[in-house]
């Protein structure tokens, strides 16, 4: 069983629109699927029709502590249409954080609930809330693999960055990293603009862009409001075309990927040229984007034989930890840096010869040394910093 999360703060990139149609084409492909609409506001609930499901058999009863509401897994799944069924939401869901926010487990309640049950699905598909809150967490902490949708705008890279930050703190947290796809949506093969912003985005994932592009059609909107996918709506139309090829690309890579064909990046690259064509595009960009940071920072690394010092110039924040390839990306004790004067922090420690990448975190957000130009994109569609010794 594999689990998609979709996720991306910013609202309006078809989140919700890719969980329903793509777990309806998986399904249409012969894929026993399980979407769990994790979304206080029910789009996803509301997309398939399944508003009327019993209002004590949603997501939240499967999540809460309460025991006069909590609902095992398999009490709260209502069956759409043939092998696609769904966990519905509600707005009760809005609390469950506060529930929840003294228990140890809380951030990975939703992963404890999937991981217990003995459930016979080939995909489990999860619809996140556009914000990077606790129950997007929950979902990360749950998934194999990150859909990224994102639309033809600004904004939505703006709340990439956010979303792929938090992916990096998971895994140096939990030791917990899913695999990140970027899907482009709602591209309009008429404007320019979206030719310039699907270049942009190919710029900077690279081969974790799906090959499949969802263009814009307006019977995706049609569909949802009949609360039906739109492959049962109109099967001949853009959307339902585009996200049986989506259906068809990821399950395709999870093939080849289970039968040891090709690992992680390398099968997306054969994907991405046995898909269906995607709009034409322009020659890409040779150089990734150097990640803008804060501006009071100041960092500096100075080798001294095989000790290095690591020291950055932050006189508010709380608290600094370095993490990188020599202490296995764990935040801890041992990886906090000491403040000084000035509120310089710095962290000495013993290195061998080699090439490490490395990064800070400054009270939960990623920083790179702005001192070292030398910096290598990594699987998270983010920089590392690089050290040589």
């Amino acid at each position: 069983m594999k689990t998609i999360s979709i996720a991306n703060q910013k609202g309006g990139c078809g989140k919700t629109t890719t969980a329903i149609n793509l777990s309806s084409a998986l399904a249409g492909l012969g894929k026993k699927i399980l979407l769990i609409d994790l979304d206080p506001q029910s789009h996803a609930t509301y997309g398939l029709g399944a508003s009327n499901q019993n209002p004590d058999r949603t997501i939240y009863n499967v999540l809460t502590d309460n025991s006069g509401r909590r609902r095992p897994l398999s009490d709260c799944i209502m069956n759409v249409s043939g092998s696609l069924d769904i966990v519905a939401s509600s707005i009760l869901l809005s609390t469950i954080e506060q529930e929840l926010k003294d228990k140890e487990d809380a951030v990975s309640r939703l992963h404890g609930v999937l991981s217990a049950e003995q459930l016979d699905y080939d995909y489990v598909v999860i619809d996140c809330p556009p914000s990077l809150g606790f129950l997007t967490f929950n979902a990360l902490r749950a998934a194999d693999t990150v859909l990224v949708p994102i639309d033809m705008s600004a904004f939505s890279l703006m709340g990439v960055a956010k979303l792929l930050g938090m992916l990096e703190l998971i895994k140096v947290k939990i030791s917990h990293s899913p695999k990140v796809n970027a899907l482009a949506t709602i591209f309009d093969r008429r404007t320019k603009y979206s030719q310039v912003m699907l270049d942009e985005i190919k710029a900077l994932f690279k081969e974790q862009l799906l090959g499949t592009v969802i263009r814009m059609n307006v019977t995706l909107k049609k569909a949802a409001s009949k609360g039906i996918p739109v492959t049962q709506f109109d099967n001949e139309s853009n959307g339902a075309i585009d996200y049986t090829a989506l259906a068809k690309e990821l399950s395709k890579i999870d093939e080849l990927e289970e039968t040891g064909k090709v690992k992680d990046e390398a099968a997306q690259k054969a994907i991405l040229a046995i898909t269906r064509a995607s709009p034409e595009t322009k020659a890409l960009p040779q150089d990734l984007p150097v990640q803008e940071e804060t501006p009071h920072l100041i960092e500096t690394v100075e080798s001294l034989s095989r000790e290095v010092s690591f020291a950055i110039d932050a006189p508010e924040a709380k608290d600094i930890y370095l993490v990188g390839d020599f202490n296995e990306w764990k935040l801890g004790d041992g990886n906090r840096l000491s403040k000084g004067e000035n509120g310089k922090w710095e962290k000495r420690m013993g290195l061998s010869p080699g090439r490490y990448k490395y990064k800070f975190v400054v009270d939960g957000e990623w920083v790179l040394d702005r001192s070292n130009n030398e910096r290598e994109a990594n699987s998270f569609g983010t920089f590392d910093s690089i050290l040589h010794l």
